[in-house]
């Protein structure tokens, strides 16, 4: 039969063939030809399972490499096409660059060609090529019919302007027609970067004899090499690269765009399943919410209601969901909304991933959109403060959507790796950015024993006035004391605070040189205790009475009682004295002076000159005290590494013996 040239394909010669790995999808209503277009465009039959051979239908995605004449090389995907199989559609068409839009010239547009189609459209999917096969099948004049029929239906869709192409798998007529449109759609799909998050949704696992276990799916951003660590979430399976596959060649290395296989190290193949995604640790963790914008297609059946229960397809997963209208209390056809999707079981997602939805029962697809913030907040419906945080995120450049988290975090602050999953940014290219916004102000950021944190910098100056004040106020009044304690600090000017970010918020602090931190106590930097004229007094008293005293001086209680001063008062004047060298602490409530300190020090050494054990009575000889003082200086001895107790003896610390 003479086929009709509907599309006249115009090929450069100079075409280009290095936009980088691009995926192609079929879509389309069952038994219009999508497998049998593959085979003949590739050379492979994607079904390859004894149930779609038997039934002589698709039932689960299949995968071929294409090479054009130019030497691009794609990943194409085929689909199933039967209503019972949309959730394993989704899973393949997340994520394609082009949509080849399958329809029989026999049947023209049906059911399923406008539920793929929407499903595309959903997904962001913005170029494509529509087959029109079967064309051995009808006569000219059918098929101009046809052909005007499927321009009419796509003419408010990303498709309205894309080549239509008959063809026959049969015969084989019309394939170089078909191949040069696929070839000047490729050339204008945008090259894609190797950098950002590496993250490869799961859409099949099995096992290969020799090989072990094996998983594959599409590469959606970042890349990876072989030997590294990955870990796939949800589930927390960690595992390492044993070898990669794009296009059935082994490689050391696959970025973002391309159909790859991985095979994995040590691990079941029953350990993993379609729906997790494989990530670098530390990067990207599951949640169970989402904020998100989504449009509900016209041709839905009603709205959409605040609490309903619908199917969440997110990349290969699929989750059952209840949304939560952030706006409003309903959803119209074809109109959109902001909404909070929270989640019956955990995914991975970033910030601008594409979604569908599909009602619970009948299962019918009834809209999609894209994300908005992946680890947010559980919100309250109708707060207008909470729509406008939502559309600065959605409609905002990277600098603003940092700023909205660090205003949201407020003193908590945030951390690196919740800002990169939130951002979507990969922690190199986070960190430049928030370096970028710390010069101009907009931003602090400190590294602290968890990593990178970051505060805006207006919550910053904030809470850093406010602790600052409180310790200058701490320290006039109490100039003797080193500093006051991390809770009681707390309890005065951040109570709100848990534990971890107010220690986050003290190390950022300190990274400023804006306070200093000694255990517990904390203290403005510049800060020096001093005594006051009448502790200046005490002082020397108790100098006076502990270095007649030597090794026998009173224990803290009774300094106390003899000089007629609170316990706590006495102890703020023996820490200071010890702080500045006059006494030395032997343990919480025995001082010495330091004179008996260095006699102590000189008469261990003088022993152990001339003897590898120190006894008790040794001891005795030594500081010519009784056993009340000598086992806590035994134990200050020990404590310091001076000695080390071996028995009931001493040896010098260090001492083979």
């Amino acid at each position: 039969m003479q086929m009709v040239p509907y599309w006249k394909p115009h090929i450069p010669q100079n075409i280009m063939t290095t936009q980088g790995h691009i995926i192609i999808g079929t879509a389309g209503h069952i038994d219009h030809g999508k497998t049998s277009l593959v085979k003949v465009l590739t050379g492979v039959d994607t079904d390859r399972l004894k149930e779609e051979k038997e039934r002589g239908i698709t039932i689960e995605l299949g995968f071929a490499p294409f090479t054009l004449p130019s030497g691009l090389r794609l990943g194409l995907v085929d689909v199933p096409g039967h209503e019972r199989f949309i959730k394993n559609m989704v899973a393949g068409a997340t994520g394609i660059d082009l949509v080849l839009l399958v329809i029989a010239a026999d049947e023209g547009v049906m059911p399923q060609t406008r539920e793929h189609l929407d499903i595309c459209q959903l997904l962001g999917v913005k170029d494509g090529v529509i087959a029109l096969t079967k064309t051995d099948m009808v006569d000219d004049e059918w098929l101009e019919m046809v052909t005007e029929d499927v321009r009419d239906y796509l003419s408010d869709t990303f498709l309205q302007d894309a080549p239509i192409v008959p063809i026959s798998s049969m015969t084989g007529s019309g394939k170089e027609e078909m191949v040069a449109a696929i070839e000047v759609a490729a050339r204008e799909i945008p090259g894609r970067t190797d950098k950002g998050i590496f993250r490869l949704p799961v859409d099949r696992v099995f096992t290969m004899k020799g090989f072990g276990t094996v998983v594959t799916g599409t590469l959606t951003s970042g890349n990876i090499s072989t030997g590294e660590e990955i870990l796939f979430l949800p589930g927390d399976v960690k595992t390492k690269l044993r070898g990669l596959q794009v296009h059935g060649e082994s490689v050391s290395s696959s970025s973002a765009g391309t159909r790859t296989a991985l095979n994995l190290q040590g691990i079941d193949k029953d350990e993993i399943q379609r729906g997790q995604t494989a990530v670098r640790e530390g990067v990207l963790k599951p949640t169970l919410m989402l904020d998100a914008k989504v449009r509900l297609l016209p041709s839905a059946p009603r709205p959409l209601k605040n609490r309903e229960r619908v199917r969440l397809h997110l990349y290969t997963a699929e989750i059952m969901t209840r949304v939560t209208i952030l706006q409003g209390e309903v959803i119209q056809p074809g109109e959109e909304g902001v909404i909070q999707l929270r989640l019956e079981e955990p995914v991975v997602a970033l910030p601008g991933d594409r979604f569908v939805i599909r009602s619970y029962s009948p299962m019918t697809t009834i809209g999609g959109g894209r994300l908005i913030d992946p680890l947010p907040r559980k919100h309250r419906r109708n707060r207008q403060p909470v729509i406008d945080q939502l559309i600065r995120l959605d409609e905002g450049d990277l600098r603003i959507k940092v700023l909205v988290y660090l205003e949201e975090a407020g003193e908590y602050g945030l951390e690196s790796t919740n800002l990169s999953m939130r951002t979507g940014l990969e922690p190199v290219t986070l960190r430049e950015l928030l370096e970028d916004m710390s010069e101009d102000g907009e931003t602090v950021v400190v590294q602290t024993g968890d990593g990178t944190l970051a505060y805006s910098a207006v919550t910053f100056e904030r809470i850093k006035d406010r602790l600052i004040k409180a310790l200058e106020k701490f320290h006039q009044a109490n100039p003797a004391r080193a500093g006051i304690g991390r809770e009681e600090l707390r309890m005065r000017v951040a109570r709100q605070l848990p534990d971890r970010p107010y220690r986050n918020l003290l190390a950022a602090l300190q990274e400023q040189s804006l306070i200093d931190l000694d255990g517990d106590i904390v203290r403005i930097g510049s800060h020096e205790a001093t005594l006051t004229p009448e502790q200046e007094v005490l002082a020397r008293k108790v100098l006076g009475l502990l270095e007649k005293s030597q090794f026998s001086a009173p224990f803290l209680p009774e300094i106390s009682d003899d000089f007629k001063t609170s316990q706590g008062d006495l102890k703020t004047v023996l820490n200071l004295m010890a702080d500045r060298g006059d006494i030395v602490r032997i343990k919480d409530d025995y001082f010495v002076a330091s004179q008996a300190h260095d006699i102590l020090l000189k008469g261990v050494e003088e022993h152990f000159a001339s003897n590898q054990e120190m006894a008790l009575a040794d001891f005795r000889e030594i500081v010519s005290t009784t056993r009340k003082w000598m086992i806590p200086l035994l134990e200050y001895l020990d404590r310091t590494q001076v000695t080390m107790r071996k028995g009931d003896v001493r040896i010098k610390r260090g001492s083979r013996k």
